[in-house]
């Protein structure tokens, strides 16, 4: 029967159709499924992917310019993706006290980094947003948030205008390859008439970033730009030479919550330029912190993580960014989505909360419980501060 029907032999490969068949030929034959039994299996059994036949492949494993002076001074790595970084040098709590009181430094080099350039750049990065980018001024930058076509939180990052067709956009680190290979597909499939070149440059800047109430008197030491905050304010970005090092990148932005600076410089000066930092900061009680540090600090001052606070259900009203996706422009991604979440309104909403206990540090991804027992929501992210 299996022979001359070619049962079992089709794509599903008998995980359908087996039984069936079996009780077939039990009832045409005059007995029962267990006496007629099954034909030979054979390997594979279950189904496989062709990958597996050629073995296992090597992961590569990718660390910054600046990873022997991290193993240099006991940074406790930390496997982030492909990247190793390091989690804490000793004592997280100590590093975050370092940085709001004084200065820190640490290593972002994974953060991703795309150059884009061209005369539609402006109207790619309206597309790919849920803010406006159309007045985005030269040497300014502008955060934002992608979304899925479901309107679901894809990533987010800051994009600094260089010049009037040259644009630097950053990335999350886990998402940097996946960002890239969306924005070609845009080009590529849906817009292949917008002019735009993009060049993924992640390895190839060295990226720190510099935090803390005093990193403005520490980088005055080091650069050729002006840090007056008139001259380079908040959410602005500046091309300089940094510790000798010319054409360095500086976004005077930051993640902690203090006044800091992000310093992207030519891979190959990264240790070199990191070393001359770390040194001019002696007097000022520099102190190198990890992702942990980092984390701590960011929870403070309620900047969320795409991936952590976030998951496949989180469209963008979920997130928290209500102000920030504007409904009023032209078509985007996700926009659709968007305005059915708006208008049907009910949806659960990202929040900082604060337990009546300090000392009470609730687990991530623990539940929280109404009075009578249901679920009310869950714990994305907790630190003590």
């Amino acid at each position: 029967m299996k022979r001359y029907t070619t049962v079992t032999m089709g794509p599903t490969q008998g995980k359908l159709e087996t039984v069936n068949a079996v009780a077939v030929l039990a009832e045409a034959t005059g007995r029962t499924i267990a006496e007629t039994g099954t034909t030979t299996w054979r390997p594979m059994y279950a189904p496989f992917t062709l990958g597996a036949l050629a073995g296992r492949v090597p992961e590569p494993v990718r660390h910054s310019p600046m990873q022997s002076w991290h193993e240099r001074h006991h940074g406790v790595p930390l496997v982030a993706g492909q990247w190793i970084r390091p989690e804490h040098y000793g004592d997280p709590a100590a590093e975050v006290r370092a940085v709001r009181t004084g200065v820190g430094l640490i290593d972002v080099t994974p953060i991703g980094k795309l150059d884009l350039r061209g005369p539609d750049v402006a109207t790619l990065l309206n597309h790919l947003y849920v803010n406006k980018w159309s007045k985005l001024e030269v040497g300014r930058v502008r955060y934002g948030v992608m979304c899925a076509d479901d309107g679901v939180v894809f990533d987010d990052g800051v994009t600094g205008r260089l010049g009037a067709e040259h644009y630097l956009m950053s990335t999350t680190s886990s998402g940097a390859a996946g960002v890239w290979e969306w924005v070609e597909d845009q080009l590529q499939t849906a817009h292949p008439e917008w002019q735009v070149h993009v060049t993924p440059v992640t390895t190839a800047y060295a990226s720190m970033n510099l935090a803390g109430p005093r990193s403005r008197e520490l980088l005055a030491r080091l650069t050729d730009v002006d840090l007056d905050p008139d001259a380079f304010g908040y959410m602005g970005v500046r091309t300089g030479t940094v510790a000798g090092i010319a054409d360095c990148v500086l976004w005077r932005i930051g993640f902690t919550g203090e006044l800091s600076y992000e310093i992207h410089v030519p891979a190959s000066y990264g240790l070199h330029v990191w070393e001359r930092v770390m040194e001019a900061g002696q007097d000022l009680g520099i102190t190198a912190f990890g992702v942990e540090a980092q984390r701590i600090l960011r929870l403070e001052k309620g900047h969320f993580i795409v991936g952590q606070d976030t998951d496949g259900l989180s469209q963008g009203y979920t997130a928290g960014l209500g102000g920030l996706i504007k409904l009023d422009k032209d078509d985007f991604i996700g926009k659709p989505e968007l305005v059915w979440q708006a208008e049907r309104g009910g949806y659960p909403v990202l929040v900082g909360i604060q337990p009546e206990d300090g000392q009470v540090v609730p687990a991530e991804a623990a539940q929280i419980l109404r009075p009578d027992g249901r679920i009310a929501g869950r714990i994305t992210s907790s630190r003590m501060s």
